[in-house]
């Protein structure tokens, strides 16, 4: 009986020591969680701390339950590493307004649930390499107004989750080499005007974006493999840009397109445009364009896509109109194709349809006719870049003195 009671007695200290504990725990997260800073208002699981003049981010005095979190229009200069991993229940951030001029590298690791963040209206001059990184769930990305001028490469590394990056209103100059490395369920990605250089394999690792848009781009050229490991993509828009040269393989590497729009793009000179099979390119739309200077041969341009459409483009009208006539960009009749397009060049032509040159009367340009001819064995010992008087004058100083 007696050791029934020590028994009862031990299981009753036990019991109460637990409670005891667990009492102390729940009175020490409930005191964690009500915690605010005097500048912030909270409210049960939403914090804000607008315009409360915050040098700092007060993550040691917030509530570690906030799941919205608003610091807008405050004074702290710089996101730190982790700045954030105090309050891994976090949902919803918004640092807009503040005078954010540097995001380091694995700022926002270890938010998890985080699923919007916006950094809007700051002083951001540009996106550090692994700034946005480790963003595992966040959907949005909100970016707009900002300085931002170039974005280094695999800046959102390990973030496979952003349905949409908005850009807009950035003085937005380069792209870096994998600078959206790790995005692969982009939605939609809209870029700023005033774009200056893309680097090769920018795009390298988007995949299945559904909206890719440059617009008012002012570049050098489109250089070679600007779109390789760009891949299902519902639509690619190029529009409104001034796109320089199209090297050679500036289209190598970007698969699995459904539309591939170039529309109303100033192009000074395209050295080669090849779609292959590989690429397996849906539908291309060449409308409106303003190119200056045609390829060299017809066999540079190669357009193996299910449909072509080209029409209200202006092309040189002089002897590399053949080279346009003879490519794949005609795929219909030459006679539809030139009713369709438009001279840039000669000046009388200039605005003036294709149909209205009589192309039968104009010869091949000399470069095409001097390959060609080497091509087949006879050998021409002349240069394009010498005047064609000089070497009648040769030939007359030959026949003069030379011949018998």
């Amino acid at each position: 009986m007696y050791h029934r009671a020590q028994i009862s007695i031990y299981i009753v200290l036990c019991t109460a020591t637990v409670s005891l504990a667990i009492s102390t725990n729940q009175e020490k997260n409930t005191a964690e969680n009500t915690k605010c800073p005097p500048e912030c208002i909270c409210l049960s699981q939403k914090v804000i701390c607008n315009t409360g003049g915050l040098e700092d981010i007060p993550t040691q005095q917030l509530p570690i339950g906030v799941e919205e979190l608003s610091l807008t229009k405050n004074n702290f200069p710089i996101i730190k590493t982790d700045a954030f991993a105090r309050l891994r229940v976090l949902k919803k951030l918004s640092l807009d307004g503040n005078n954010i001029t540097s995001i380091r590298p694995f700022a926002f690791r270890g938010l998890n649930k985080l699923r919007e963040l916006s950094i809007q209206d700051t002083p951001l001059s540009y996106i550090e390499k692994f700034s946005f990184a480790a963003l595992q769930n966040v959907s949005l990305l909100l970016l707009a107004g900002n300085k931002i001028q170039y974005i280094e490469g695999y800046s959102f590394a390990g973030t496979s989750n952003i349905r949409a990056i908005i850009l807009t209103n950035n003085p937005l100059l380069s792209l870096h080499s994998h600078a959206f490395r790790g995005l692969t369920n982009v939605v939609r990605l809209i870029f700023p005007s005033g774009i200056r250089n893309i680097e090769p394999d920018a795009f390298d690792g988007l995949h299945t974006v559904g909206l890719l848009k440059l617009t008012f781009m002012d570049l050098t050229s489109l250089k070679s493999y600007t779109f390789r490991g760009l891949s299902h993509v519902t639509s690619l828009n190029i529009q409104e840009c001034d796109l320089g040269v199209i090297q050679k393989d500036a289209f190598t590497g970007l698969t699995n397109v459904d539309h591939l729009n170039l529309l109303n793009n100033k192009i000074d000179l395209i050295e080669r445009f090849h779609l292959r099979e590989e690429n397996d390119v849906n539908i291309f739309r060449f409308h409106g364009n303003h190119v200056l200077e045609a390829p060299r041969h017809a066999k540079d341009i190669i357009l193996e896509v299910n449909s072509i459409s080209a029409f209200n483009n202006h092309f040189p009208c002089d002897c590399q109109a053949h080279n346009i006539l003879k490519s794949d960009f005609v795929n219909q009749s030459s006679a539809e194709f030139q009713n369709k397009n438009y001279c840039i060049s000669p000046i009388e032509y200039n605005n003036k349809p294709m149909n209205q040159v009589d192309f039968d009367l104009i010869a091949n340009c000399y470069d095409n006719v001097v390959q060609d001819n080497l091509g087949s064995g006879v050998v021409i010992v002349m240069s394009s870049s010498l005047p064609i008087t000089f070497f009648i004058f040769i030939l007359f100083i030959f026949k003069t003195f030379c011949l018998p």
